[in-house]
């Protein structure tokens, strides 16, 4: 069963804590055919419930709505990464990081030089 609605994700995390219906409702003081109509989607929480319920499960509202298929919130302040982790992040082979990495201790007119010669290339290889 494919979690892309927010019933189906409401039920998999309310599983995921062997929580049942009645005992889910029971934490928000509802009742437990409220439970069970945001699982069918037949209805949604006011946003005040809806974000509890998040807090609850420690998801983002925004994963709940299937607005994203991240879980969890990144950090307000991310750790910076260096150039070379960016890089990595992005599956470039070990030469080709370094490559990137060394242009940016160039000196600008270098960086202008790579730049021409890149966009030459680009331009010819059509």
């Amino acid at each position: 069963m494919e979690n892309n609605t927010f019933g189906s994700r409401l039920k998999a995390l309310r599983i995921s804590k062997r929580l049942t219906q009645e005992n889910f409702a029971n934490l928000f003081y509802l009742n437990k055919s409220s439970i069970s109509k945001y699982e069918k989607d037949k209805n949604l929480p006011e946003n005040q419930l809806l974000i509890k319920i998040a807090d609850f499960f420690e998801v983002s509202v925004d994963y709940l709505l299937c607005r994203t298929d991240q879980p969890k919130l990144l950090p307000s302040n991310p750790k910076p990464m260096t150039c070379e982790e960016f890089l990595k992040s992005y599956v470039f082979s070990n030469d080709e990081v370094d490559s990137f990495s060394s242009y940016f201790s160039f000196p600008e007119s270098y960086k202008q030089e790579v730049l021409d010669f890149i966009n030459f290339k680009s331009s010819s290889g059509k």
